[in-house]
This record gives C-alpha cells, sequence and structure tokens, in this order.
C-alpha cells in the first residue's frame, strides 16, 4: 500500500478514533501510536493509486501470502506484540510515522491493505462506527476469514472510503473486504490463489484488470505447476515498483507454519526469516526493518 507524505494531492486518512462507547482499546491492542494512513490519489490521472502488490495462494499443503509495500519513505519497522490472556500474539510491519500497515497473528491470520480512489463509502445506520487501529485489532482478535468478515459486518468501517483489505488465514481461505454498490463487498476467488492491487475488483467487468501488477502476477500463478516460497518471491520481484512509490519492503507469510521471510528495498536475495513463535517469546519491541540486514548487499541469507 502506498503512503506518500509529502506529495501534492495526498489524502491523509487517520483512523485513531474511539471504541464504540467512546472507549481506547487497550495497550496490548493499540502497542505504540496511531494507526495512521496515509493514501494519494494520482493528479489528474484515472489510474488510481500507486501501491502495493498482495497475493494469497494455497497448494500443495501450503499456505502463502505475499505482499510489496510501495511508498517513498524507508524509515520501515517491524512490530511484535506477544498474545495476552484477551488477545493473540501478532507482527505488524509499517513505517515510523504509520506503523501498523499488515501483518499476521499467532493463529495463522494474515491481513493488509491497498490503497483506492475514494470508494463513496457510506455507514450503515444500523451499525456502530470503528475506526481505532484497525489492523492491530484485527490481528489481536481474529482468527481467520470468518472472524474478520463478522468484524465488518457488525461495524462502519470508515477506511473502505480509501482502502480495500486483503485477507487470508491457514486453512487456505482468503477473501478482499473492499466497497462497491452502496456496501460491503466480500470478494473470493475461485481459484487457488487471490491476487490485490489498486483497484476495487467488484467494479471490473469482462475481466479486464486495470492494473499490470496485477495481471503480471495473474500470469505467473496461472502458469504455475507448484506453489512455493521462490514462486511467491519471484512474482514480488516482477511486480516490485521503482522510481517515486518504490518498494521498500516485501514480505511472505508461510500461514501453517508461522514464518515470514522478509527483504527490504527490493533485493530479493537478501532474505531475513523469522519464526513468529520464537520471535514473540522475546517480549514486545519495535525494530527497524534495515537492522535486520546485512550492512553490505551480498546473496547470503540471513536468517534469525
Amino acid at each position: 500500500m502506498r503512503y506518500p507524505t509529502t506529495i501534492l494531492g495526498g489524502l491523509l486518512l487517520a483512523t485513531m478514533f474511539v471504541l464504540p462507547g467512546g472507549q481506547r482499546p487497550p495497550w496490548s491492542i493499540a502497542c505504540e501510536s496511531g494507526d495512521v494512513l496515509f493514501l494519494n490519489q494520482s493528479h489528474g490521472s484515472t489510474a488510481g493509486p500507486f501501491g502495493c502488490t498482495i497475493v494469497m495462494a494455497h497448494r500443495d499443503g501450503l499456505v502463502l501470502a505475499g505482499n510489496n509495500e510501495d511508498r517513498d519513505n524507508i524509515e520501515t519497522i517491524m512490530n511484535l506484540v506477544p498474545a495476552t490472556e484477551k488477545y493473540f500474539g501478532r507482527i505488524v510491519f509499517g513505517y515510523a510515522d504509520s506503523p501498523f500497515q499488515g501483518g499476521m497473528n499467532d493463529q495463522g491470520l494474515f491481513i493488509d491493505a491497498n490503497a483506492v480512489r475514494s470508494t463513496g463509502w457510506k455507514p450503515d445506520t444500523g451499525k456502530e462506527t470503528y475506526s481505532w487501529m484497525l489492523m492491530m485489532t484485527l490481528l489481536a482478535t481474529c482468527a481467520s476469514c470468518e472472524d474478520v468478515k463478522a468484524f465488518f459486518e457488525r461495524y462502519n468501517i470508515p477506511a473502505l472510503d480509501l482502502a480495500r483489505f486483503p485477507v487470508a488465514d491457514r486453512s487456505g481461505a482468503s477473501m478482499v473486504v473492499e466497497y462497491a454498490h452502496g456496501q460491503v463487498q466480500f470478494v473470493v476467488s475461485d481459484q487457488w490463489y487471490q491476487i490485490a492491487t489498486n483497484f476495487i475488483m467488484s467494479n471490473v467487468t469482462e475481466g479486464n484488470m486495470p492494473c499490470w501488477r496485477y495481471r503480471a502476477a495473474d500470469s505467473m500463478l496461472a502458469g504455475a505447476k507448484n506453489l512455493s516460497v521462490d514462486l511467491i518471491r519471484n512474482i514480488l520481484e516482477a511486480t516490485h515498483q521503482e522510481g517515486r512509490a518504490l518498494t521498500v519492503y516485501s514480505n511472505i507469510y508461510d500461514l501453517k507454519q508461522g514464518i515470514v521471510y522478509l527483504f527490504n528495498l527490493r533485493d530479493f536475495r537478501n532474505v531475513v526469516v523469522l519464526n513468529l513463535c520464537e520471535e514473540l517469546k522475546k517480549g514486545e519491541r519495535r525494530v527497524d526493518v534495515p537492522s535486520l540486514f546485512a550492512k553490505n548487499s551480498d546473496s547470503t541469507p540471513k536468517h534469525q
């Protein structure tokens, strides 16, 4: 997802509101500062926002989710929050100025977001509104796609005006939550994979996907005989971005094993492999992503 901070025409979507009833969520959900999403709409363009590429796939006994995060800010961070009696443990990636963009919890649930042009979202008068710490709350309280669906069915989520939310769980289920045609849509795929970029799938007609990154990922997945971490890495490399909206970090999540493969600044040769269970045992903390990688760029993987 792309969140530029300096471009003229950038829109600020701040999801730092309160819970229904005026209560803030506990520290164990919130971790640190508010979840602020910087969404850009290209000035004078009909192409929509630039942004991340997300793929979710289940095959050959594997359930994988991969994402490229594209922005003009390379100050990337990793947040780790261990489980408590009430909340699931989780790993969440983001930026120094916008810390909670997407991640995975210890139940094997993955969630991220794509920036989109305004969907015309309007609240349902029969629902309470929930806008505060959306990503952290979903990862702290939901174990499956069905749990996330129930959450979106229960609450009004203003972030749906400028974003859509790809979700996958360790069972192999996946969906993208978006707003179109006056209501919340839960888009699922009839393939063994699902792709999400920066357009509203519910508005697509005749299969005309208006994004080269979507088409490139679809071609590679459709032609693949097997699912593997290498396949997802190759897709992320093929769809990475340069220039103003460069890909600043990439992840591949193994949702069954609780493993995260982390890549920094479009270097797909150098990988940091994180075991979520082991990382959570080290306690709650925030880590600068670049510090996890060797200073010299080489082809030797670094494992944690």
